[in-house]
Protein backbone atom coordinates (compact mmCIF):
# COMPACT_ATOMS: atom_id res chain seq x y z
CA UNK A 1 0.00 0.00 0.00
CA UNK A 2 2.78 2.66 0.88
CA UNK A 3 3.94 2.98 -2.52
CA UNK A 4 0.71 4.42 -3.75
CA UNK A 5 -0.26 5.91 -1.25
CA UNK A 6 3.07 7.85 -1.62
CA UNK A 7 2.06 8.03 -5.80
CA UNK A 8 -1.00 9.91 -4.70
CA UNK A 9 0.01 12.23 -2.66
CA UNK A 10 3.46 13.13 -4.04
CA UNK A 11 0.73 13.35 -7.87
CA UNK A 12 -1.10 15.92 -6.15
CA UNK A 13 1.94 18.37 -4.70
CA UNK A 14 4.01 17.18 -7.56
CA UNK A 15 2.29 17.14 -11.34
CA UNK A 16 5.30 17.07 -13.36
CA UNK A 17 6.03 13.39 -11.74
CA UNK A 18 3.34 10.77 -12.98
CA UNK A 19 2.42 8.69 -10.42
CA UNK A 20 3.95 4.99 -12.36
CA UNK A 21 7.18 6.75 -11.85
CA UNK A 22 7.05 7.39 -8.20
CA UNK A 23 5.86 3.66 -8.05
CA UNK A 24 8.87 2.14 -9.70
CA UNK A 25 11.61 3.97 -8.42
CA UNK A 26 9.76 2.77 -4.74
CA UNK A 27 9.45 -0.79 -5.58
CA UNK A 28 12.98 -0.76 -7.48
CA UNK A 29 14.90 0.35 -4.41
CA UNK A 30 13.56 -1.20 -1.47
CA UNK A 31 15.46 0.60 0.58
CA UNK A 32 13.69 3.79 -0.18
CA UNK A 33 10.53 1.65 1.26
CA UNK A 34 11.86 1.08 4.11
CA UNK A 35 13.09 4.48 4.83
CA UNK A 36 9.31 5.78 3.88
CA UNK A 37 7.30 3.18 6.25
CA UNK A 38 10.01 2.93 9.03
CA UNK A 39 9.86 7.05 9.29
CA UNK A 40 6.45 7.47 7.97
CA UNK A 41 6.50 9.95 10.97
CA UNK A 42 9.03 11.97 9.55
CA UNK A 43 8.21 11.57 6.20
CA UNK A 44 4.18 12.22 6.09
CA UNK A 45 4.38 15.82 7.96
CA UNK A 46 6.17 17.07 5.23
CA UNK A 47 4.00 16.06 2.69
CA UNK A 48 0.86 17.44 4.74
CA UNK A 49 2.90 21.13 5.50
CA UNK A 50 2.90 21.33 1.47
CA UNK A 51 -0.54 22.29 1.33
CA UNK A 52 -0.27 25.81 3.46
CA UNK A 53 3.00 25.83 2.71
CA UNK A 54 1.86 26.13 -1.50
CA UNK A 55 1.27 30.10 -0.76
CA UNK A 56 4.64 30.25 -1.53
CA UNK A 57 6.66 30.37 -4.78
CA UNK A 58 8.13 27.53 -5.69
CA UNK A 59 10.90 25.32 -6.61
CA UNK A 60 10.86 21.98 -7.52
CA UNK A 61 14.23 20.17 -7.99
CA UNK A 62 14.45 16.53 -9.88
CA UNK A 63 15.40 13.73 -10.32
CA UNK A 64 13.29 12.05 -6.68
CA UNK A 65 15.47 12.73 -3.56
CA UNK A 66 18.36 14.34 -5.08
CA UNK A 67 19.50 17.27 -2.95
CA UNK A 68 20.51 20.91 -4.56
CA UNK A 69 23.78 20.78 -5.58
CA UNK A 70 26.81 21.96 -3.20
CA UNK A 71 29.06 23.37 -5.97
CA UNK A 72 28.92 26.76 -8.28
CA UNK A 73 25.94 25.84 -9.63
CA UNK A 74 24.03 25.41 -6.55
CA UNK A 75 25.03 28.75 -5.62
CA UNK A 76 24.11 30.43 -9.07
CA UNK A 77 20.81 28.71 -8.57
CA UNK A 78 20.41 30.15 -5.06
CA UNK A 79 21.69 33.89 -6.45
CA UNK A 80 19.01 33.67 -9.42
CA UNK A 81 16.06 32.44 -6.69
CA UNK A 82 16.80 35.36 -4.48
CA UNK A 83 17.01 37.97 -7.32
CA UNK A 84 13.55 36.17 -8.47
CA UNK A 85 11.66 35.63 -5.31
CA UNK A 86 13.85 38.28 -3.06
CA UNK A 87 11.79 37.17 0.11
CA UNK A 88 11.47 33.89 0.67
CA UNK A 89 10.26 30.83 -1.71
CA UNK A 90 9.36 26.65 -1.22
CA UNK A 91 12.37 24.79 -2.02
CA UNK A 92 12.10 21.10 -2.60
CA UNK A 93 14.65 18.48 -1.70
CA UNK A 94 13.41 15.45 -3.74
CA UNK A 95 9.52 15.09 -3.33
CA UNK A 96 9.43 14.58 0.98
CA UNK A 97 11.29 17.48 1.90
CA UNK A 98 9.45 21.38 1.79
CA UNK A 99 11.95 23.38 3.16
CA UNK A 100 11.65 27.37 3.33
CA UNK A 101 14.23 29.04 2.48
CA UNK A 102 14.28 32.85 3.29
CA UNK A 103 16.60 35.38 1.51
CA UNK A 104 15.37 38.57 3.08
CA UNK A 105 16.16 40.24 6.03
CA UNK A 106 12.58 41.21 7.18
CA UNK A 107 11.78 37.59 6.55
CA UNK A 108 14.09 35.99 8.61
CA UNK A 109 13.46 38.54 11.96
CA UNK A 110 10.59 36.35 13.17
CA UNK A 111 12.67 33.71 13.29
CA UNK A 112 16.37 34.80 14.37
CA UNK A 113 14.24 36.61 16.93
CA UNK A 114 12.37 33.92 18.59
CA UNK A 115 13.29 32.24 21.87
CA UNK A 116 15.06 28.77 21.48
CA UNK A 117 12.12 27.09 22.24
CA UNK A 118 10.40 28.04 19.07
CA UNK A 119 12.97 27.96 16.88
CA UNK A 120 14.62 24.67 18.73
CA UNK A 121 17.41 23.37 16.88
CA UNK A 122 18.68 22.92 13.31
CA UNK A 123 17.94 20.23 11.54
CA UNK A 124 20.13 19.38 8.76
CA UNK A 125 23.37 19.42 10.80
CA UNK A 126 24.51 16.44 11.98
CA UNK A 127 27.29 16.62 14.72
CA UNK A 128 24.77 15.51 17.82
CA UNK A 129 27.61 12.99 18.82
CA UNK A 130 30.45 15.41 18.75
CA UNK A 131 28.71 17.99 20.46
CA UNK A 132 26.03 20.44 19.47
CA UNK A 133 25.66 23.32 21.69
CA UNK A 134 28.08 26.28 21.25
CA UNK A 135 26.69 27.53 17.82
CA UNK A 136 23.65 27.17 18.85
CA UNK A 137 22.50 23.81 18.14
CA UNK A 138 21.16 22.69 21.12
CA UNK A 139 17.48 22.22 22.50
CA UNK A 140 15.41 24.96 24.45
CA UNK A 141 16.07 25.05 28.47
CA UNK A 142 18.94 23.08 28.47
CA UNK A 143 20.42 25.11 25.93
CA UNK A 144 19.09 28.25 27.45
CA UNK A 145 21.02 27.35 30.82
CA UNK A 146 24.10 26.47 29.35
CA UNK A 147 24.57 29.47 26.65
CA UNK A 148 24.34 31.49 30.27
CA UNK A 149 27.29 29.37 31.23
CA UNK A 150 29.31 29.67 28.44
CA UNK A 151 29.24 33.85 28.28
CA UNK A 152 32.02 33.79 30.67
CA UNK A 153 34.48 31.89 28.34
CA UNK A 154 34.20 35.03 25.58
CA UNK A 155 34.51 37.89 28.08
CA UNK A 156 36.99 40.34 26.84
CA UNK A 157 39.00 39.20 29.27
CA UNK A 158 39.54 35.67 28.58
CA UNK A 159 40.14 36.99 24.92
CA UNK A 160 42.53 39.15 25.61
CA UNK A 161 44.88 36.45 26.76
CA UNK A 162 44.37 34.20 23.42
CA UNK A 163 45.82 37.74 20.72
CA UNK A 164 49.41 36.00 21.84
CA UNK A 165 48.55 32.82 20.65
CA UNK A 166 46.84 34.13 17.44
CA UNK A 167 49.75 35.97 16.79
CA UNK A 168 52.00 32.52 18.13
CA UNK A 169 50.33 30.59 15.55
CA UNK A 170 50.49 32.64 12.40
CA UNK A 171 54.21 32.95 13.20
CA UNK A 172 54.28 29.50 12.74
CA UNK A 173 52.26 29.34 9.27
CA UNK A 174 54.41 31.90 8.30
CA UNK A 175 57.69 30.53 8.71
CA UNK A 176 56.29 27.62 6.92
CA UNK A 177 55.18 30.10 3.88
CA UNK A 178 58.59 31.32 3.77
CA UNK A 179 60.55 28.48 4.12
CA UNK A 180 58.30 26.73 1.31
CA UNK A 181 58.84 30.02 -1.03
CA UNK A 182 62.68 29.89 -0.58
CA UNK A 183 61.66 26.36 -1.88
CA UNK A 184 60.19 28.15 -4.94
CA UNK A 185 56.67 26.56 -4.04
CA UNK A 186 54.68 29.89 -3.51
CA UNK A 187 51.52 28.19 -4.51
CA UNK A 188 49.61 27.10 -1.75
CA UNK A 189 46.26 26.04 -0.96
CA UNK A 190 44.86 28.99 1.66
CA UNK A 191 42.30 26.07 3.09
CA UNK A 192 45.22 23.56 3.89
CA UNK A 193 47.52 25.87 5.51
CA UNK A 194 44.87 28.17 7.67
CA UNK A 195 42.74 25.22 8.99
CA UNK A 196 45.99 23.77 10.72
CA UNK A 197 47.38 27.42 12.01
CA UNK A 198 43.42 27.84 13.55
CA UNK A 199 43.08 24.06 14.83
CA UNK A 200 46.95 24.69 16.37
CA UNK A 201 45.02 28.25 18.02
CA UNK A 202 42.33 26.03 19.07
CA UNK A 203 43.77 23.32 20.86
CA UNK A 204 45.94 26.29 22.82
CA UNK A 205 43.08 27.96 23.60
CA UNK A 206 40.18 25.25 24.84
CA UNK A 207 43.10 22.43 26.18
CA UNK A 208 46.51 24.91 26.94
CA UNK A 209 47.69 22.15 24.43
CA UNK A 210 50.36 22.51 21.98
CA UNK A 211 50.53 19.84 19.45
CA UNK A 212 53.32 21.57 16.84
CA UNK A 213 50.49 20.41 14.48
CA UNK A 214 51.38 22.81 11.96
CA UNK A 215 54.69 21.16 11.65
CA UNK A 216 53.99 17.21 12.30
CA UNK A 217 50.92 14.96 12.20
CA UNK A 218 48.94 14.60 14.95
CA UNK A 219 46.14 11.99 15.60
CA UNK A 220 44.00 13.78 17.16
CA UNK A 221 43.74 17.21 14.88
CA UNK A 222 43.47 14.20 11.88
CA UNK A 223 40.07 12.77 13.57
CA UNK A 224 39.00 16.81 14.39
CA UNK A 225 39.47 16.94 10.28
CA UNK A 226 37.89 13.63 9.19
CA UNK A 227 34.94 14.40 11.14
CA UNK A 228 34.31 17.99 9.30
CA UNK A 229 34.72 16.01 6.27
CA UNK A 230 31.95 12.70 7.67
CA UNK A 231 29.49 15.36 8.70
CA UNK A 232 29.79 17.27 4.93
CA UNK A 233 29.81 14.26 3.60
CA UNK A 234 26.57 12.67 5.81
CA UNK A 235 25.08 16.41 5.12
CA UNK A 236 24.12 15.85 2.04
CA UNK A 237 23.19 12.28 1.35
CA UNK A 238 19.18 11.99 2.13
CA UNK A 239 19.44 8.29 2.75
CA UNK A 240 22.28 9.12 5.78
CA UNK A 241 20.30 11.35 7.91
CA UNK A 242 18.99 8.33 9.86
CA UNK A 243 21.51 7.07 12.30
CA UNK A 244 20.19 3.55 12.01
CA UNK A 245 21.32 3.25 8.38
CA UNK A 246 24.81 6.00 8.67
CA UNK A 247 26.00 3.67 11.39
CA UNK A 248 26.12 0.78 9.26
CA UNK A 249 28.07 2.12 6.33
CA UNK A 250 31.60 2.82 6.37
CA UNK A 251 31.20 6.00 6.71
CA UNK A 252 29.48 6.02 9.97
CA UNK A 253 32.39 3.76 11.70
CA UNK A 254 34.92 5.65 10.75
CA UNK A 255 32.78 8.87 12.20
CA UNK A 256 32.13 6.98 15.67
CA UNK A 257 35.89 6.05 15.89
CA UNK A 258 36.89 9.48 15.30
CA UNK A 259 34.95 10.61 18.30
CA UNK A 260 35.45 8.30 20.36
CA UNK A 261 39.29 9.46 20.18
CA UNK A 262 38.30 13.25 20.19
CA UNK A 263 36.58 12.68 23.12
CA UNK A 264 38.63 10.14 24.83
CA UNK A 265 41.89 13.11 24.73
CA UNK A 266 38.61 16.14 25.94
CA UNK A 267 37.71 13.74 28.82
CA UNK A 268 41.27 13.43 29.58
CA UNK A 269 42.09 17.52 29.69
CA UNK A 270 38.67 17.51 32.17
CA UNK A 271 39.59 14.96 34.50
CA UNK A 272 43.25 16.04 34.77
CA UNK A 273 41.96 19.82 35.68
CA UNK A 274 39.02 18.43 37.88
CA UNK A 275 41.22 16.60 39.99
CA UNK A 276 43.19 19.85 40.22
CA UNK A 277 40.85 22.12 41.21
CA UNK A 278 39.51 19.76 43.90
CA UNK A 279 42.85 19.42 45.70
CA UNK A 280 43.75 23.00 44.99
CA UNK A 281 40.78 24.89 45.73
CA UNK A 282 38.85 27.01 43.19
CA UNK A 283 40.58 30.25 44.45
CA UNK A 284 44.19 28.70 44.16
CA UNK A 285 43.01 27.45 41.15
CA UNK A 286 41.99 30.88 39.98
CA UNK A 287 45.37 32.10 41.68
CA UNK A 288 47.42 29.74 39.40
CA UNK A 289 46.32 30.09 36.44
CA UNK A 290 46.07 33.95 36.45
CA UNK A 291 49.88 34.29 37.30
CA UNK A 292 50.98 31.63 34.02
CA UNK A 293 48.34 33.43 32.22
CA UNK A 294 46.91 29.99 31.15
CA UNK A 295 43.04 30.45 32.17
CA UNK A 296 41.51 28.76 28.80
CA UNK A 297 38.22 27.45 27.96
CA UNK A 298 37.93 24.61 29.68
CA UNK A 299 39.02 25.97 33.20
CA UNK A 300 36.44 28.70 32.51
CA UNK A 301 33.73 25.79 31.95
CA UNK A 302 35.08 23.75 34.76
CA UNK A 303 34.80 26.86 36.94
CA UNK A 304 30.86 28.09 35.73
CA UNK A 305 28.27 28.16 38.09
CA UNK A 306 24.86 29.40 37.83
CA UNK A 307 22.41 31.53 40.39
CA UNK A 308 21.90 28.42 42.52
CA UNK A 309 25.26 27.00 42.29
CA UNK A 310 25.00 24.17 39.34
CA UNK A 311 27.85 24.09 37.28
CA UNK A 312 28.39 22.03 34.12
CA UNK A 313 28.59 18.13 33.89
CA UNK A 314 32.02 16.80 32.28
CA UNK A 315 29.72 15.85 29.16
CA UNK A 316 28.22 19.07 29.02
CA UNK A 317 31.80 20.79 28.81
CA UNK A 318 32.96 17.88 26.81
CA UNK A 319 30.23 18.55 24.40
CA UNK A 320 31.36 22.50 24.45
CA UNK A 321 34.99 22.22 24.02
CA UNK A 322 34.43 19.51 21.36
CA UNK A 323 32.34 21.91 18.75
CA UNK A 324 34.46 24.68 19.55
CA UNK A 325 37.01 22.72 18.22
CA UNK A 326 35.28 21.06 15.19
CA UNK A 327 33.50 24.36 14.08
CA UNK A 328 35.47 27.16 15.61
CA UNK A 329 38.19 26.06 13.23
CA UNK A 330 36.79 25.66 9.81
CA UNK A 331 34.32 28.69 10.05
CA UNK A 332 37.59 30.84 11.07
CA UNK A 333 39.89 29.24 8.10
CA UNK A 334 36.72 29.65 5.58
CA UNK A 335 36.91 33.38 6.14
CA UNK A 336 39.96 34.12 6.05
CA UNK A 337 40.98 32.35 3.62
CA UNK A 338 38.54 34.07 1.33
CA UNK A 339 38.97 37.55 2.48
CA UNK A 340 42.99 37.00 1.24
CA UNK A 341 41.58 35.87 -1.91
CA UNK A 342 39.46 39.02 -1.88
CA UNK A 343 42.14 40.97 -1.35
CA UNK A 344 44.50 39.38 -3.99
CA UNK A 345 41.62 40.03 -6.72
CA UNK A 346 41.59 43.25 -5.49
CA UNK A 347 45.19 44.59 -4.53
CA UNK A 348 44.59 48.07 -4.20
CA UNK A 349 42.45 46.97 -1.25
CA UNK A 350 45.57 44.85 -0.43
CA UNK A 351 48.10 47.34 -0.15
CA UNK A 352 45.85 49.97 1.71
CA UNK A 353 45.55 47.35 4.92
CA UNK A 354 49.51 46.87 4.20
CA UNK A 355 49.92 50.63 5.10
CA UNK A 356 47.00 50.68 7.64
CA UNK A 357 48.98 47.45 9.69
CA UNK A 358 52.85 48.86 8.45
CA UNK A 359 51.90 52.27 10.56
CA UNK A 360 50.39 50.67 13.50
CA UNK A 361 53.51 48.41 14.17
CA UNK A 362 56.25 50.92 12.87
CA UNK A 363 59.87 50.66 14.55
CA UNK A 364 57.96 47.80 17.16
CA UNK A 365 59.74 44.30 17.39
CA UNK A 366 58.49 41.77 17.55
CA UNK A 367 55.92 42.60 15.39
CA UNK A 368 52.94 41.58 17.34
CA UNK A 369 49.41 42.79 17.50
CA UNK A 370 47.84 43.16 20.58
CA UNK A 371 44.33 43.39 21.86
CA UNK A 372 43.85 47.17 22.27
CA UNK A 373 45.16 47.70 18.79
CA UNK A 374 42.84 45.99 17.13
CA UNK A 375 40.31 48.96 16.74
CA UNK A 376 43.08 50.84 15.04
CA UNK A 377 42.74 48.55 11.52
CA UNK A 378 39.12 49.74 10.58
CA UNK A 379 40.26 49.82 6.61
CA UNK A 380 41.36 45.59 7.99
CA UNK A 381 38.01 45.52 9.31
CA UNK A 382 36.13 46.68 6.02
CA UNK A 383 37.63 44.31 4.45
CA UNK A 384 36.96 41.33 6.40
CA UNK A 385 33.33 42.42 7.00
CA UNK A 386 33.16 42.99 3.19
CA UNK A 387 34.45 39.30 2.33
CA UNK A 388 32.18 37.48 5.16
CA UNK A 389 29.12 39.46 3.05
CA UNK A 390 30.17 37.97 -0.09
CA UNK A 391 31.43 34.40 0.92
CA UNK A 392 30.36 33.69 4.48
CA UNK A 393 31.51 30.92 6.18
CA UNK A 394 28.23 29.18 6.81
CA UNK A 395 25.81 29.65 4.03
CA UNK A 396 22.96 28.65 5.85
CA UNK A 397 20.98 27.79 8.85
CA UNK A 398 18.09 25.74 9.06
CA UNK A 399 15.22 25.18 11.78
CA UNK A 400 12.41 23.27 12.75
CA UNK A 401 9.55 25.98 13.91
CA UNK A 402 8.34 24.55 16.85
CA UNK A 403 5.08 26.24 16.70
CA UNK A 404 3.70 28.76 13.67
CA UNK A 405 5.46 31.93 12.62
CA UNK A 406 3.66 35.05 10.68
CA UNK A 407 6.13 36.42 8.55
CA UNK A 408 5.62 40.19 8.19
CA UNK A 409 3.44 39.68 5.12
CA UNK A 410 0.76 37.41 6.70
CA UNK A 411 1.43 34.48 5.50
CA UNK A 412 2.36 31.48 8.46
CA UNK A 413 4.73 29.18 8.55
CA UNK A 414 3.27 25.96 9.93
CA UNK A 415 4.55 24.15 13.27
CA UNK A 416 6.92 21.47 12.32
CA UNK A 417 8.00 22.70 9.00
CA UNK A 418 11.93 23.21 8.16
CA UNK A 419 13.02 27.02 7.16
CA UNK A 420 16.64 27.38 5.98
CA UNK A 421 17.84 31.14 6.81
CA UNK A 422 19.65 31.67 4.02
CA UNK A 423 23.05 33.87 4.94
CA UNK A 424 24.81 33.47 1.63
CA UNK A 425 20.91 34.54 -0.21
CA UNK A 426 19.87 37.56 2.24
CA UNK A 427 23.96 38.67 1.12
CA UNK A 428 23.58 38.25 -2.03
CA UNK A 429 19.91 39.65 -2.72
CA UNK A 430 20.16 42.37 -4.98
CA UNK A 431 16.97 44.48 -3.22
CA UNK A 432 18.98 44.55 0.18
CA UNK A 433 22.79 44.98 -1.20
CA UNK A 434 23.37 47.34 -4.76
CA UNK A 435 25.77 45.20 -7.20
CA UNK A 436 26.02 42.43 -4.74
CA UNK A 437 28.62 40.48 -6.57
CA UNK A 438 30.82 43.69 -6.04
CA UNK A 439 33.86 43.16 -3.47
CA UNK A 440 33.28 46.68 -1.97
CA UNK A 441 34.50 47.12 1.51
CA UNK A 442 33.42 50.95 1.96
CA UNK A 443 29.64 49.28 1.96
CA UNK A 444 31.45 48.95 5.87
CA UNK A 445 32.70 52.19 6.22
CA UNK A 446 31.87 53.78 9.64
CA UNK A 447 32.66 57.15 8.75
CA UNK A 448 29.29 56.88 6.11
CA UNK A 449 26.87 54.32 7.65
CA UNK A 450 24.41 53.24 5.26
CA UNK A 451 20.65 53.09 6.33
CA UNK A 452 20.00 49.07 6.17
CA UNK A 453 18.54 46.25 8.16
CA UNK A 454 21.12 44.92 11.18
CA UNK A 455 20.05 41.88 10.23
CA UNK A 456 20.99 42.67 6.07
CA UNK A 457 24.81 41.50 7.30
CA UNK A 458 24.88 37.51 9.88
CA UNK A 459 27.59 36.42 9.02
CA UNK A 460 27.84 34.54 12.51
CA UNK A 461 23.51 35.15 12.74
CA UNK A 462 21.32 36.72 14.96
CA UNK A 463 19.78 37.02 17.94
CA UNK A 464 19.09 34.78 20.66
CA UNK A 465 21.03 32.27 18.70
CA UNK A 466 23.58 33.51 17.22
CA UNK A 467 27.64 32.63 17.30
CA UNK A 468 28.52 33.21 21.08
CA UNK A 469 32.22 32.70 19.40
CA UNK A 470 32.05 35.65 16.75
CA UNK A 471 34.60 38.10 18.82
CA UNK A 472 36.90 35.56 18.89
CA UNK A 473 36.37 34.47 15.22
CA UNK A 474 36.70 37.91 14.25
CA UNK A 475 39.84 38.82 16.71
CA UNK A 476 41.63 36.00 15.25
CA UNK A 477 40.88 37.07 11.71
CA UNK A 478 42.30 40.37 12.07
CA UNK A 479 45.80 39.30 13.81
CA UNK A 480 46.06 36.59 11.17
CA UNK A 481 45.24 39.02 8.48
CA UNK A 482 47.45 41.70 9.68
CA UNK A 483 50.58 40.13 10.50
CA UNK A 484 49.99 37.83 7.04
CA UNK A 485 49.59 41.48 4.98
CA UNK A 486 52.56 42.58 6.54
CA UNK A 487 55.06 39.72 5.76
CA UNK A 488 53.39 38.54 2.34
CA UNK A 489 52.27 40.03 -0.98
CA UNK A 490 49.33 37.82 -1.93
CA UNK A 491 47.91 36.73 -5.35
CA UNK A 492 45.19 35.28 -7.27
CA UNK A 493 46.10 32.21 -8.75
CA UNK A 494 45.52 31.47 -12.72
CA UNK A 495 42.76 29.55 -12.41
CA UNK A 496 39.48 30.98 -10.66
CA UNK A 497 38.17 29.22 -7.90
CA UNK A 498 34.65 27.00 -7.71
CA UNK A 499 32.70 28.06 -4.99
CA UNK A 500 31.14 24.84 -2.42
CA UNK A 501 28.96 25.32 0.06
CA UNK A 502 29.72 22.72 2.58
CA UNK A 503 28.81 23.55 6.13
CA UNK A 504 31.34 25.90 5.72
CA UNK A 505 31.87 27.66 2.10
CA UNK A 506 35.12 26.49 0.78
CA UNK A 507 36.53 26.36 -2.85
CA UNK A 508 36.26 22.88 -5.10
CA UNK A 509 40.21 21.08 -5.12
CA UNK A 510 41.16 23.97 -2.18
CA UNK A 511 41.17 27.96 -2.55
CA UNK A 512 45.04 28.01 -3.80
CA UNK A 513 46.91 31.62 -3.87
CA UNK A 514 50.40 32.60 -4.77
CA UNK A 515 52.17 34.09 -2.31
CA UNK A 516 55.43 36.27 -2.06
CA UNK A 517 57.37 37.33 0.66
CA UNK A 518 58.25 41.03 1.66
CA UNK A 519 61.08 42.87 2.95
CA UNK A 520 61.09 44.16 6.17
CA UNK A 521 58.09 42.01 7.43
CA UNK A 522 60.29 39.77 9.75
CA UNK A 523 58.79 37.84 12.37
Amino acid sequence: MLPIYLSIHLSIHFPFISPPLIYIHLVIHPSIIYLSSHHLSYIHPSIHLSVPLSIHPSVRLIPILSQAKSNEEGLQLIEDMGRLFCDVYLWWLGPFYPILRLVHPNFVAPLLQAPATIIPKDMLFYMTEVGDNLGGLGEGTKWSHQRRLLTPAFHFDILKSYVKIFNRSADIMHAKWQRLASEGHTRLDMFEHISLMTLDSLQKCVFSFDSNCQEKPSEYIAAISELSALVTKRNEQIFLHKDFLYYLTPEGRRFRKACRLVHDFTDAVIQERRCTLISQGSQDFLRAKAKAKTLDFIDVLLLAKDEDGKGLSDEDIRAEADTFMFAGHDTTASGLSWVLYNLAKHPEYQERCRQEVQELLRDREPKEIEWDELAQLPFLTMCIKESLRLHPPVPGISHCCAQDVVLPDGRVIPKGNICVISIFGIHHNPSVWPDPEVYNPFRFDPESPQKRSPLAFIPFSAGPRNCIGQTFAMTEMKVVLALTLLRFRVLPDEEEPRRKPEIVLRAEGGLWLRVEPLRGGQQ
